[in-house]
């Protein structure tokens, strides 16, 4: 009887504990990291003259496993205004301290150029918000031979 009683008890406080949330299982967090970028900077020319209409690609990257250099490019390419400046805000899934900004005249007057920098996020809630980061860059195009 007091064996039946004590497998009883048992089962009841598990139940209990198990409702309440105690257990062996760690906590796992679901959600994907993000931050929030800013991307801004000008192109002009050697003579110091915005350039209008220069798309600028950004890719963010990363290291694989082996070391190799992976790169992600975003479908939204930016456009420089009649000032020759470009801006983007927003929010980065999976941020990473690679950024790669390329600059490319569609109309084939000047050569493409590009930059490969890191920025670090800053400002976080330690969680999955990874804080913000900002990256200027400015650009000067050679007219191609």
């Amino acid at each position: 009887m007091k064996a039946k009683l004590n497998s009883w008890l048992n089962i009841l406080l598990t139940s209990l504990l198990g409702l309440m949330g105690y257990g062996c299982v760690p906590m796992v967090k679901y959600g994907v990291p993000t931050g929030d970028l800013t991307l801004e900077g000008k192109v002009s020319n050697e003579n110091n003259e915005p350039l209008q209409n220069i798309q600028v690609i950004h890719r963010q990257g990363w290291k694989d496993g082996a070391g190799t250099m992976c790169w992600r490019e975003y479908q939204d390419t930016l456009y420089t205004n009649s000032n020759g400046m470009f801006y983007r805000q927003y929010k980065s899934e999976i941020p990473t301290q690679y950024i790669k900004i390329i600059v490319h005249d569609t109309a084939g007057v000047y050569a493409s150029d590009s930059i490969e920098t890191s920025v670090r996020f800053s400002g976080g809630d330690g969680d999955l918000y990874q804080g913000q980061a900002e990256l200027k860059a400015d650009f000067v195009l050679k007219k191609k031979q």
